[in-house]
């Protein structure tokens, strides 16, 4: 009789996948940290996030497109400060449309993965105002999921999930004008085809969800390693701040002594097999 057991026999047998603990670092940063230091080319401060990524579209010349810092004492309307700034972006002097794109990808946690597991991703955001039809302030959390506000159309924001159709969800135009805590929790399996997920929208100062919602999504084809904020053509002054992805939730003690009771008889039947 065969006495080793593989690693990967262990761990299914205390009740953990192959993609278990698989989750993104722990991560946060806020704009306050980037006082004299913001722009296009910033340096990747906080804790947890890849480096910034920005990407202009037709920023014809004067600067019709770009990034900047906001401070309390521009007098904006901006719902989403903290500790007196947010990252502001302007879009909104086309035609042709310009847009900007700043992505920040997720950096991997001690096992490897850049997508959330068991993990919440957080993210304020707000709007001076978006305009008509072809504007529109967009939120991506990786391929996986899409929030936006469009101009032109009905008052409320969309979500879209694994690319499909956007779907309408209650939370209007003065609700994202206020600022918005947009918070994605995910939960595993990781790399399955229903991976669970729950999006809150609240206000950003705090109160009653807007919007809560949960569902599954295709953790095996569409992932969650980023975040883009995305401002398109829009008429005035887009705001977003305080991106933050929480610690991997473990298993409580009880479902942990599950886990370990069921692994018990699972390692004797893997001796006797062997």
């Amino acid at each position: 009789m065969n006495s080793t057991i593989k690693p990967l026999a262990i761990a299914l047998a205390m009740g953990l996948s192959a993609s278990g603990a698989f989750a993104a670092a722990t991560a946060s940063d806020t704009a306050a940290n980037y006082v004299g230091t913001w722009g296009t080319g910033a340096a990747n401060l906080g804790s947890g996030f890849g480096a910034w990524t920005f990407t202009l579209m037709n920023n014809n010349s004067p600067p019709y497109t770009g990034t900047y810092l906001d401070q309390t004492s521009y007098g904006n309307p901006d719902g989403v400060l903290s500790s007196g700034y947010a990252w502001g972006t302007y879009a909104n002097s086309g035609p042709p449309a310009p847009s900007i794109d700043i992505n920040r990808a997720f950096t991997a946690g001690p096992s490897g993965s850049t997508s959330l597991y068991n993990q919440t991703f957080s993210l304020g955001i707000g709007s001076g105002g978006v305009g008509g039809a072809g504007s529109a302030v967009t939120v991506n959390i990786g391929t996986a999921f899409s929030l936006s506000y469009a101009g032109g159309g009905s008052d409320n924001m969309l979500l879209s999930v694994d690319g499909g159709a956007a779907a309408a969800v209650p939370v209007v135009f003065t609700n994202l004008e206020g600022g918005l805590l947009v918070a994605l929790a995910v939960s595993g399996p990781l790399h399955s085809t229903t991976e669970g997920y729950t999006l809150t929208i609240s206000p950003f100062a705090g109160g009653p969800a807007y919007y809560s919602a949960s569902g599954t999504f295709n953790s095996s084809a569409f992932n969650t390693s980023s975040f883009d904020f995305i401002d398109l053509n829009t008429s005035n002054d887009q705001w977003f701040n305080n991106p933050s992805i929480s610690p991997e939730l473990v298993p409580e003690p009880s479902s942990m002594l599950l886990f370990g009771l069921s692994g018990l008889m699972t390692l004797r039947v893997l001796r006797r097999r062997n």
